[in-house]
């Protein structure tokens, strides 16, 4: 009976501690965590290598990293000799080969990567004096096989051919050259023809000047003993030599004069990239650091951040929005603001973008979002110290970049210290909106028009026009673009004509086609079946086994791959309706189709947007499709795929493509058609 009155009396206190708690008042913030950083014990050897170890014995692992901190380096004709470097790095040794390389590292479930001025390693602690030599001996005795420089040297121009119709990737190397300047190692970019003319010498003659204990650092952090790591680690490094390379001298980055615009054309772009950006010379050590730290995270930090509530949630214009502030202790870095938009918006996307920015550095921001960053940044950094990189990245910098031995240990001190009036006097003075460039790369036919007329201080903005390589040009002439008399309705018709005829397509109740086509080596084989009925039976097979199947039939249809089947429904049936037909351009309405010209491998051709995502290539010549191109969102990302069409031959008078290319990211895979049957029996079992 006493337990029970005591626990009653127990269960009374509590719900009147919570009867007087007032939920409707935020809960005062508590004093910033104690951050405990482990002093590294530091040596460095007669070669200038600097070593940092922090002992902790909490778990069984140790992580190294080795960081060679070189100022930026200016490649010029030898551009791409950087990338080749660390692709090469890290398989094997003079006195191991790759194989038994790696063989070692999977055997003790190792981790091990390089790039080519650092490497990471972790392990078991167990392992890990072994996992340390491995590392020692790969980056101080590489063994750079010629075939090896082949296969990577090809691996990297099949990459930046990729790129070429990347419009991602050409904006960011526009944004660059014309930021930095070509003559900048941060405005210069990897071209084809370089990497053709480098030769295996040039890779480690860059090695040789570049790869240097001088600017070396070696962090260990984990279950280690100090003395005996040191007694290894000055017996694995002291016979490394060599003098860290002369700094290259470089125009620091200007600033625009006025607010502008500089537009890349990108005719196959189905979205625009959009930048507004500047640069700054905010160092960590800068008194309006963490207040712009701050104000960046509220202006487009996350998904709760102003430009993504704002272009995201509230517009629809894109995925998402961001902005970012770098900084650089060898020279000036980059504010900015971005998107990834649809063609339709560019413009309006501009504006937001350049009025969020006005906003931050004119008005004070609301103390709940500053709270909200604050708390974001609290439990960012609080998580990454469970990283043994971040430990090892901390470190460096305090070492590299002259910051205070507490830099770490204060962080969030500093952070909960900011006040709005904090940012809004750092905002004011850091965000150049008046010297700020507006980057815009993308297809200038369906964007130019209205983007011209974007004017966020009452008068347009003077623009300036480059090709995907930074080049400049005059202003792309579209009035001509379709020669008088050409309409989408034209097009479809003479692409009807060139394959055999309307009477001639009507009368085909079904198709079978069979193609194959190899990927690592094995074969892929692809069965389509089709009919007039908007009926459709695709299998991908692979070794004799259906790895992938869809069907339609009618109004309905499903996915299967892997055991699991999935219904079609809302869009992805609509489309898989649509693509069921035997000829698409039968079901197609030319009312509703832009068209416009377009450029195919440098073959002339006519551009037809069937959808907002998908595109239909049809050469001017032949009239025959040569292309299509198709934008699919996959996990937060728009992927831009293209199938190139060709090899045309003649089926029962009807003319069909023999070689179909697909693209997966930068790599392709060709399909042949083996064989083609018309109007053949169907069994209907094949749609069910």
């Amino acid at each position: 009976m006493k337990k029970i009155y005591i626990l009653y009396i127990a269960l009374f206190s509590i719900s009147s501690l919570a009867a007087q708690i007032d939920r409707s008042v935020q809960p005062t913030p508590g004093p910033a965590p104690v951050i405990q950083l482990d002093e590294p014990q530091t040596f460095t050897l007669k070669n200038g290598m600097t070593v940092m170890v922090v002992e902790n014995h909490k778990l069984p692992r140790a992580a190294v990293t080795l960081n060679i901190d070189n100022p930026p380096i200016f490649e010029g004709d030898y551009a791409g000799a950087n990338s080749l470097l660390g692709s090469m790095l890290g398989k094997g040794s003079l006195s191991i080969s790759k194989n038994d390389f790696e063989e070692e590292i999977d055997f003790m479930g190792a981790s091990l990567s390089f790039g080519s001025s650092s490497a990471f390693a972790s392990s078991l602690s167990r392992y890990f004096p072994r996992v340390l030599e491995l590392l020692a001996d790969a980056a101080l005795n590489p063994n750079f096989l010629q075939e090896e420089f082949e296969k990577e040297k090809e691996k990297l121009i099949e990459g930046l051919k990729s790129d070429e119709k990347s419009v991602p990737a050409a904006a960011a190397r526009v944004e660059n050259l014309i930021t930095y300047g070509a003559n900048h190692p941060y405005g210069e970019f990897t071209k084809v023809e370089t990497v053709a003319n480098l030769t295996l010498d040039n890779v480690k003659k860059y090695y040789d000047s570049n790869y240097n204990p001088k600017n070396a650092y070696l962090v260990i952090i984990g279950d280690v003993d100090f003395k005996t790591i040191k007694k290894q680690v000055t017996r694995l490094f002291k016979k490394w030599k060599g003098d860290a390379p002369d700094a290259y001298e470089f125009e620091p980055a200007k600033n625009s004069s006025e607010l502008e615009i500089h537009f890349t054309e990108m005719p196959n772009a189905v979205q625009s990239e959009v930048s507004v950006g500047f640069t700054n010379n905010i160092k960590k050590t800068h008194p309006d650091y963490f207040p712009m730290l701050l104000g960046n995270s509220i202006l487009g930090g996350g998904g709760e951040a102003r430009l993504f509530l704002n272009l995201r949630e509230d517009k629809g214009f894109t995925y998402g929005s961001y902005s970012r502030m770098q900084t650089n202790k060898y020279t000036r870095a980059r504010i900015k603001a971005f998107a990834s938009v649809r063609n339709a918006v560019t413009d309006s996307s501009v504006v937001e973008l350049v009025k969020e920015l006005d906003k931050i550095r004119v008005e004070e921001v609301t103390q709940a979002e500053l709270d909200k960053a604050k708390a974001k940044y609290v439990g960012d950094f609080v998580l990454a110290l469970e990283s043994p990189r971040t430990i090892a990245r901390y470190a460096l910098s305090i070492k590299t970049e002259n910051l205070p031995e507490d830099f770490y240990k204060t962080y969030l001190q500093k952070i909960n210290a900011v006040t709005v009036e904090d940012v809004l006097a750092a905002t004011k003075k850091h965000i150049k909106l008046d010297n700020a460039r507006i980057f815009v790369t993308g297809k200038g036919s369906e964007v130019l028009e209205n983007l011209e007329k974007v004017s966020p201080f009452g008068k347009p903005l003077k623009i300036s026009f480059y090709d995907k390589y930074g080049a400049s040009t005059e202003r792309p002439d579209y009035s001509s673009m379709l020669p008088e008399g050409v309409t989408s309705a034209s097009i479809l018709g003479n692409y009807i004509d060139a394959i055999g005829g309307l009477d001639k397509l009507k009368s085909i109740s079904s198709k079978k086609e069979v193609a194959q086509g190899s990927m690592q080596g094995m074969t892929l084989q692809i069965v389509s079946t089709k009919t007039n009925q908007n009926q459709s039976s695709l299998e991908i097979s692979m070794m004799g086994n259906v790895m992938q199947k869809q069907v339609v039939n009618k109004d309905k249809g499903y996915m299967e791959a892997q055991g699991q089947k999935i219904d079609l429904s809302g869009d992805e049936l609509a489309t898989a309706i649509a693509e069921s037909q035997i000829f698409a351009e039968l079901g197609l309405d030319s009312a509703n189709i832009k068209a416009s010209v377009a450029d195919v491998n440098g073959e002339a051709a006519y551009e037809l947007a069937v959808s907002p995502t998908k595109s239909f290539f049809y050469s001017q010549e032949t009239f025959l499709k040569i292309k299509i191109s198709e934008t699919q969102e996959m996990q937060g990302n728009t992927i831009t795929q293209e199938t190139l069409i060709g090899d045309y031959k003649t089926v029962e008078g009807v003319l069909f493509p023999h070689k179909v290319t697909q693209s997966f990211g930068p790599q392709s895979i060709d399909f042949i058609t083996q064989s083609i049957e018309l109007n053949g029996a169907v069994d209907s079992s094949k749609f069910e």
